[in-house]
């Protein structure tokens, strides 16, 4: 049998962990995506300062500087911070993209992982923030389903109901999911899921998580949008209501990067400058994609003459590029 966690590192063992009397909460990251999860965690313990917690941060590899401000952070915030090196090979036969990475397909296997310690646990995509406490979120009955999720932006689902010929007339967006680890190993969810994608990868728009809404089909309880508010900050119009709880920063105009100009970017800065990770700079333009994307939002902000400059210059990488 194939080994899954390489190695484990714990962060403030001074704590004697009783997973249970936890609040328990999960990520899938590779090493690029540290700064966005910091702050991701920064956020929830700010919100929820009676209560104890534990990050589980599944990963192939963290660099030395990440892992010293991980450990930081548990010891400052009397958190526990647990780092499981994800045997990634596992998933080599699976399809995945520079985009779409290997680290989505962690999801799958975290609850076989944490199966004999962990009773329910959140998941949640690093490009998420937490707004206000979470102790209603988990004092939910998932009434016999196994997860608890959120609807995915309406003509997502739409679209994905269809493609997917999904039954119960709901998609929801995966970087969100409260689990019930005893009932997702019972009915082998981690083996459906990876047995799917080994055989169905190149009929699927969203990877693993059309995979998910199709092995969990039926075994959903579907939350308030609250729970998981998808802010697409490419559009002008985005806002954020005042009852959130989490919000996920979907799409390519995420709030660290400098071609996001949207003003609400600002809620995630201000968390950002008080964490262990204020000194890591914004994304800067550096590919022509993210070049047109920096003209445009320029242009969107009536900054013209910077949008013209980012134009020109993503018209000049993009015709070296194909040289």
């Amino acid at each position: 049998m194939i080994k899954l966690v390489k190695s484990k590192i714990i962060f403030n063992e001074k704590i004697d962990i009783d997973y249970n009397k936890f609040i328990n909460i999960a990520y899938g990251i590779d090493n690029n995506f540290v700064r966005p999860l910091g702050v991701s965690m920064t956020s929830i313990v700010n919100n929820n300062p009676s209560s104890n917690i534990i990050f589980h941060i599944f990963t192939d590899y963290l660099d030395i500087n990440s892992q010293s401000l991980l450990k930081i952070f548990a010891e400052t915030t009397n958190s526990i911070v647990i780092i499981y090196l994800i045997n990634t090979s596992i998933f080599n036969k699976l399809s995945y993209t520079k985009q779409f990475t290997k680290a989505m397909y962690n999801r799958f296997i975290m609850p076989k992982i944490l199966n004999n310690n962990v009773k329910n646990f959140l998941y949640i995509d690093a490009d998420t923030q937490c707004f206000n406490k979470l102790d209603t979120l988990f004092k939910i009955n998932l009434n016999n389903n196994i997860v608890a999720v959120v609807n995915d932006l309406s003509y997502v689902k739409k679209q994905q109901i269809h493609a997917l010929n999904l039954k119960n007339n709901n998609y929801f967006n995966s970087g969100f999911m409260y689990i019930d680890v005893k009932k997702w190993n019972i009915e082998k969810i981690t083996e459906k899921a990876m047995d799917f994608s080994l055989n169905n990868s190149n009929k699927l728009k969203w990877q693993d998580q059309d995979v998910l809404n199709i092995v969990l089909d039926g075994n959903c309880l579907y939350l308030e949008k609250k729970y998981n508010y998808l802010l697409n900050m490419k559009h002008k119009s985005a806002y954020m209501p005042n009852d959130v709880i989490l919000v996920h920063y979907v799409g390519r105009y995420k709030p660290w990067t400098e071609w996001c100009l949207h003003p609400l970017k600002e809620k995630f800065l201000l968390v950002a400058r008080s964490s262990l990770w204020k000194d890591i700079p914004l994304t800067k333009p550096i590919t022509y994609k993210t070049m047109k994307m920096m003209g445009r939002s320029s242009i969107l902000y009536g900054k013209y003459i910077s949008g013209i400059y980012w134009y020109l210059k993503y018209a000049i990488y993009k015709i070296k590029s194909k040289l």
